[in-house]
């Protein structure tokens, strides 16, 4: 047995450590995009139901002794195999094809572990409780999940935490092995049982459903939650976290589920509808996260106390667990791929909370009559939030669109007795610019470009022709400062923000500049270009509330400076509710030698400004300051928004 716990363990904190770590590495190659990680979430849900469903085939189809042969001999090629390096991609079947050349064999070993170690503790000692591995598996992904962000991601660069964990995995390949062995020497008997088990379909969909709610709540938060703030792993590991957690308290706790259970999901329900209504749009990172989490925390640990009651007895135990992984990956499809190509808005939350809080008082019926009016109060306010929602979205709507890069719509608000009607471009809930329709004021620039505004000051200065670099769309506002001779070439990844600019907006076809777009990654796209010459670049891509961490690195900064002509400005757009990146700024500035100011501008509602903040960088001016802490210089290789959340 001293094989087995151990391999249980170290597999499932290998499991779990890699999918923050393969999700990290994806990112610059899909532009920061926050779908990457319902991607990856559908990805190893899949490659969990294909191990799951190995180590069922094994334990049903071959005796123990074959069992152990046919797995050390997986276990040597999973070592030996190579591994492909991940390539960029523009849609999320790219992702999973990245992922499976990158991590796909290991993951899968990993993947097969939990099920197929606890067949064999079953069968090398009938009095043991192998269910309880499950559990103390559970708990070793948490490990997992808290040591990446607090301890691995700040102080490791990510070359030298997968030469570690490639190391640790051979470790876990030594123990797979062990374990093999000491089946192969006991030789133990096993149960003659059929293929499919004796588990009749109403307990089979029982199986599959309770998983599938856990998993499907799981990726609509986590979606909800990084569309809101930024695609930062950070935020992807809090929720899984908390749903792994609930799995483990489940089948370590082994009572009953009750009536108390549903009510219990119902209040997590309501603390998300509060989150929902009230705190999307302010700045209380804490109180909106936490809130979210302990909605998932008690709707999941009510599906999971469900999936734990119905659990058979161990000589079915793979079959239930391939059922549940199946569960799990039927979760994360629906809520990862199919409400994307059929909902053009963030709507998966908020419909997944109305149908769980009507699946809560279903499980509540019998219940005094008290308790079902109070159930029945509480499952009208948790619903409530997707019909204002839905009704908000439509609100004014123009055009709409979601794709891979995330939810775009163009409003319409109408006119007020102190300005015209302003069209305006929400990626989620962040404006992504903004313009007046009628009064003479349609090239005025609104919103984060206003004339007070850092980028509004540097781009109105008087001079000569000027070659300008925008990175990131929107609207087009910042061509209103082109002049007759200047060319402003804007790199944007989304293709939709472009039609949506061209089709809705007037700035571009009205700038006396030379207009030019360039489609895809900005910093993929430059990489690839001759030097531009570039009088002023401006980085301001924004995904989310934040702008994506693969443009403010160190590599990314030499980059930059390889486009500016000597003596040439940066302009960083840096607005942003939830994280201060006025260090990380200026510790690039300062690595290169340049000047740096912070320049922030007030809200103008008269002409539609809205307060931004902007870090210039004078590349013509030596860095005077005192150095900067390192930790805030990132790099592709390590970068970390913990230290500076607000």
């Amino acid at each position: 047995m001293y094989w087995i716990g151990p391999a249980v363990v170290l597999g499932a904190f290998l499991l779990f450590l890699v999918q923050p770590m393969a999700g990290k590495m994806l990112l610059p190659l899909y532009g920061g995009s926050a779908a990457v990680w319902s991607a990856c979430l559908l990805f190893f849900q899949s490659v969990l139901l294909l191990g799951y469903l190995y180590a069922h085939l094994l334990a049903r189809l071959l005796k123990p002794r074959a069992q152990a042969a046919l797995h050390a001999a997986v276990v040597l090629a999973c070592v030996l195999l190579p591994r492909a390096a991940p390539a960029q991609g523009r849609d999320a079947a790219h992702v999973l094809l990245a992922l499976a050349g990158a991590v796909g064999l290991p993951y899968f070993l990993l993947s097969a572990t939990s099920p197929l170690m606890q067949h064999w503790l079953g069968l090398l000692d009938a009095r043991a409780r192998p269910y309880r591995l499950s559990a103390w598996s559970n708990a070793a992904c948490a490990l997992a999940l808290l040591a990446f962000p607090l301890a691995f991601e700040p102080r490791l660069g990510l070359s030298q935490l997968k030469r570690a964990w490639d190391a640790a995995f051979v470790v876990q390949a030594l123990l797979l092995a062990g374990a093999a062995w000491l089946v192969w020497r006991r030789q133990p008997p096993a149960p003659a049982l059929p293929l499919a088990g004796s588990a009749r379909w109403p307990e089979r969909l029982k199986w599959l459903g309770w998983a599938a709610l856990g998993t499907a709540f799981l990726v609509a938060t986590t979606a909800h939650i990084t569309q809101v703030v930024a695609p930062a792993p950070l935020l992807w590991v809090v929720p899984l976290l908390v749903y792994l957690l609930t799995y483990a308290a489940a089948f370590l706790i082994e009572n009953r589920p009750g009536k108390r259970t549903a009510w219990q999901a119902l209040l997590g329900l309501l603390a998300m509808a509060l989150s929902l209504l009230f705190l999307d749009l302010q700045a209380v990172l804490a109180a909106k996260v936490g809130l979210y989490c302990l909605g998932l925390l008690l709707v999941c640990l009510f599906a999971h106390r469900e999936l734990a009651a119905s659990k058979p007895e161990p000589e079915r135990l793979t079959s239930f667990w391939t059922h549940a992984a199946a569960g799990g990956a039927l979760g994360s499809f629906l809520a990862g791929v199919l409400a994307p190509s059929l909902l053009k808005g963030y709507f998966e939350l908020p419909l997944l909370m109305a149908g769980t809080a009507l699946l809560c008082l279903w499980r509540m019926r019998g219940a005094g009559r008290w308790l079902m009016q109070g159930a029945a109060m509480a499952a009208v306010f948790a619903a409530t939030p997707s019909l204002a929602l839905i009704q908000n979205y439509y609100a004014g709507l123009v055009d709409a669109g979601r794709n891979f890069y995330g939810s775009l719509r163009v409003v319409d608000e109408p006119a007020s007795e102190t300005r015209p009607a302003l069209r305006k471009m929400l990626h989620g809930m962040v404006v992504h610019g903004s313009q007046f329709q009628s009064g003479g004021m349609e090239s005025i620039a609104t919103a984060y470009y206003g004339r007070t505004s850092a980028a509004g000051l540097l781009l109105s200065r008087p001079g000569a022709a000027r070659r300008v670099g925008i990175i990131g769309l929107g609207a087009g506002a910042l061509a209103v400062y082109g002049r007759e001779g200047d060319v402003f070439r804007f790199y944007e990844i989304n293709p939709m923000v472009i039609e949506f600019s061209r089709r809705h907006f007037t700035y571009l076809r009205r700038s006396a500049a030379h207009i030019e777009v360039a489609e895809g990654d900005a910093r993929l796209t430059l990489a690839q270009e001759a030097p531009q010459g570039f009088d002023v670049l401006v980085i301001d891509a924004f995904s989310g509330d934040s702008i994506p961490a693969h443009l403010l690195t160190r590599e990314a900064f030499a980059l930059y400076r390889k486009h500016v002509k000597p003596g040439g400005v940066m302009a960083f757009h840096i607005s942003n509710q939830y994280a201060d990146l006025t260090p990380v700024v200026r510790a690039l500035a300062a690595d290169a030698g340049a000047s740096c100011t912070r320049m922030n501008s007030a809200a103008d509602p008269a002409v539609a400004a809205l307060a931004s903040t902007w870090m210039l960088v004078d590349m013509g001016r030596a860095w005077a300051g005192v150095r900067p802490q390192r930790r805030y210089l990132w790099t592709d290789e390590a970068n970390s928004i913990l230290p500076v959340l607000k």
